[in-house]
């Protein structure tokens, strides 16, 4: 579907029809399940190492049950300090080992590579990936670390990810693969009802008028019942949820040049992203006079910079969060709406992901995610996150679903089926760049893109013939 600007030029709708539409907005059941993403008591004080003990402790017992369900209930789980030695008698049966992944990386930064003495004069390029052939994957665990061999691909997988392998010992301290086995995620049937989401990404505002400002008003006005004739009226209708996942605001909002300067120097300076919260808010407070809104934060927004991101405080949004309809969310951020579980990223650890592998399809890693049982594999390592010691909060405890990931290049769609489960798997591209709202049927769980084209374009008129 695609709204043109031209549709604002047809006759106006009656009164009485624009309040039928208000009146007949869909409600749905709600809960915001996202406790677990609110790190209200922060500590610094620990180490990473008990993150990825928090991890390892809470998919292994998955990846046993499914290793039990492929292999029967006897087989053997040892664990990597007692592997056999070279010199021991081999084994005659598979064994299960499981584990963290940690991924061997020649490309991968070092300020050691970047100082050396070869290393000086030489300006480094930014890399697109860190990936190279030469990667190799050892598996870890709280007693040791052995290298994998055999059926296991390095380029498709990253640091962090907690894995089963079953195989039997190689020579040389290796451990030959047969065969991965991946987390059994809980999953619990679900039925949606008759209602439906908008998803927007990446609307980066700057402050400015951008040829996508317009655009981003226009899909404003189409989910609050003002733009469109009767029958994209009946469809906004239908949405009892708008979700903005990550980027509201421009990266050049982000004036990096004044955090190495001196407090004194800019004290009297206003804030690149002054303006363009004004923008959010004028478009936060016309969606929240209409629908229910929820605000994740991104990278380029006024948040905290590490994962998990806390909500953006209200006081930012002064017309907003006055409407009992708006509400700040974490990234990620997880909620049940209309019966469906739903688990929404900003696009950080996809985009990690695709730094970190040969993985280039976001479909194809939030797949990864499932499969994984996690939504953040790189952190602590190269992105950055909280310290946690008590849990792990990125770990995927049931199967959702919809899985969605917010600025991306475009859009797309998959279904799954995990553990019995059918799952939808959803790209949301900036809109900054595409100009596309995403609505999903939570019924169906169906996708569709909405196109917002703030444009006339004006044909020129044939010459006349001489």
């Amino acid at each position: 579907m695609t709204v043109d600007s031209d549709c604002l030029l047809s006759n106006p709708l009656s009164s009485s029809v624009r309040a039928e539409v208000r009146l007949n907005r869909s409600t749905a059941n709600y809960e915001n399940k996202s406790q677990k993403y609110r790190m209200d008591n922060r500590e610094y004080n620990k180490q990473y190492n008990l993150t990825y003990s928090k991890r390892l402790e809470m998919l292994r017992p998955m990846i046993v049950q499914e290793a039990k369900n492929k292999h029967g209930k006897d087989i053997q789980v040892i664990t990597l300090s007692d592997m056999r030695e070279d010199d021991d008698k081999a084994r005659e049966e598979d064994i299960l080992i499981v584990g963290t992944l940690f991924k061997q990386q020649e490309n991968y930064p070092s300020i050691l590579k970047e100082f050396s003495e070869d290393q000086v004069n030489v300006v480094l390029e930014q890399q697109s990936t860190y990936t190279a052939e030469t990667d190799k994957l050892v598996l870890e665990d709280e007693t040791m670390r052995v290298q994998l061999i055999g059926k296991v691909d390095p380029t498709i997988f990253v640091n962090g990810v907690i894995i089963g392998c079953w195989g039997r010992e190689a020579k040389g301290g290796n451990f030959d693969v047969k065969e991965l086995i991946y987390p059994l995620i809980p999953a619990e049937q679900s039925q949606g009802e008759n209602v439906s989401l908008c998803l927007l990404s990446g609307l980066q505002l700057q402050g400015t008028e951008g040829d996508w400002l317009e655009a981003a008003q226009l899909a404003v006005d189409w989910i609050c019942g003002s733009a469109g004739g009767p029958g994209d009226q009946e469809a906004a209708a239908q949405v009892e949820r708008v979700i903005l996942a990550g980027d509201s605001l421009a990266e050049s909002t982000r004036n990096l040049d004044d955090l190495h300067r001196a407090r004194y120097l800019t004290a009297t300076k206003d804030a690149g992203s002054i303006e363009a919260m004004h923008q959010l808010d004028d478009l936060l407070v016309q969606l929240a006079g209409s629908v229910n809104v929820d605000l994740l934060p991104g990278e380029n927004d006024p948040a905290t910079g590490i994962l998990p991101q806390q909500p953006l405080h209200k006081c930012m949004f002064p017309q907003a969060c006055a409407y009992p309809t708006f509400q700040s969310v974490t990234n990620p951020y997880s909620c049940a709406v209309g019966g469906r579980d739903i688990l929404v990223l900003a696009g950080q650890t996809v985009q990690d992901v695709e730094m970190n592998s040969d993985l280039t399809n976001p479909i194809d890693i939030l797949e990864k995610f499932i499969r994984w049982g996690h939504v953040a594999p790189t952190c602590p390592d190269t992105l950055g996150c909280y310290p946690t010691y008590t849990t792990d909060p990125f770990v995927i405890e049931t199967i959702p679903d919809l899985l969605i990931a917010g600025n991306q290049a475009e859009f797309a769609q998959k279904k799954l089926t995990v553990n019995g489960k059918e799952v939808l798997l959803v790209a949301v591209p900036k809109f900054s760049t595409s100009k596309l709202v995403v609505q999903v049927d939570l019924k169906s769980l169906d996708a569709s893109v909405i196109e917002f084209s703030s444009t006339l374009e004006v044909s020129d008129s044939p010459e006349p013939n001489k």
